[in-house]
């Protein structure tokens, strides 16, 4: 109920800085900086300070804050009774989370683009990542589940499944704290030459596919392991006790902790986004278009 403009303040108060204030409100910072600025040209005085560091609230600023922070926490109030005395009734999404698949980024997305909340809750619905669990689980996606957030480089997943892509996970790989080649920064081709590579079976990414058909092209001295299924744990213990070297994601170091894993000079990279049903819920189908018209926004600046 406030106005976007002192929601802005107040969030670039919070975090100190502009940039910081545009990632946690999942706007631009040029658009940041454009509300700071009207705001400031409205009432006439500077509510903040910019140095090289980010930025400092000056006096009249610290009031505003004082003033604007009350009168969001009223808002709140003022919003939740309403919805309480009026009957309104919060829609669930059902999100799946795992080791390998944890709901938490979603949930803080939603959180960034709506920091007052909205008519949704969330029911977090644990399952494994092994194949079989995993294979249940997508097959129960808008009965049982509503979407979970994943690497998707499966042409099959984006035939069967709808999917929001939200980032580009970099490809890289994974080895043993052991593996002589573990203390480097970064690899290159020639660092995997006479090693094992780990890659999960041909067909089932087409971003891996691309991978191992540029093994096969130029690097005939690397020898591909296949691995049949989706990853997860036990692929990375298999890593560390075969002492084969394992095609990852960036978002997975450190998963294992007897593992290290290390970007490579390569461009390959993995989508990841949300996950859900062909024909989904009114309820779903309104959640993503909201996650997804505010990344176009953003996109646009």
């Amino acid at each position: 109920m406030l106005s976007p403009s002192i929601k802005t303040f107040l969030k670039a108060a919070d975090c100190g800085s502009f940039s910081a204030a545009s990632e946690r409100l999942y706007v631009s910072k040029v658009s940041v900086m454009n509300q700071i600025n009207a705001l400031e040209k409205h009432i006439g005085v500077p509510l903040f300070e910019r140095t090289n560091h980010g930025v400092m609230l000056t006096a009249a600023g610290r009031a505003l804050y004082d003033s604007g922070t009350r009168l969001m926490r009223l808002s709140e109030e003022a919003v939740r009774e309403t919805r309480r005395i009026g009957g309104a009734v919060l829609r669930t999404i059902r999100i799946g989370t795992s080791m390998m698949r944890p709901c938490n980024g979603l949930v803080e997305l939603w959180e960034r683009i709506h920091p007052d909340g909205q008519e949704y809750q969330f029911s977090m619905v644990p399952f494994n990542d092994d194949t079989d669990s995993l294979s249940a689980m997508l097959n129960s996606l808008g009965d049982k589940i509503d979407c979970f957030v994943t690497p998707c480089g499966s042409a099959a997943l984006t035939m069967n499944y709808s999917f929001l892509p939200l980032r580009a996970c970099r490809c890289a790989v994974a080895m043993s704290k052991k593996h002589p080649l573990a203390k480097k920064a970064v690899l290159t081709w020639d660092d995997l030459k006479g090693e094992s590579l780990l890659l999960i079976r041909r067909g089932e990414s087409y971003v891996v596919d691309a991978i191992r058909d540029d093994i096969l092209r130029e690097h005939p001295g690397i020898r591909v392991v296949d691995f049949d299924g989706y990853y997860d744990i036990s692929t990375f213990n298999l890593c560390e006790q075969q002492g084969y070297l394992m095609e990852t994601i960036d978002i997975w170091a450190g998963l294992h902790p007897s593992l290290v894993t290390i970007p490579v000079e390569w461009r390959y990279e993995m989508p990841y986004g949300i996950l859900y049903a062909k024909k989904p819920s009114d309820a779903v189908r309104s959640f993503v278009d909201v996650i997804a018209k505010a990344m176009a926004e953003r996109e646009r600046g």
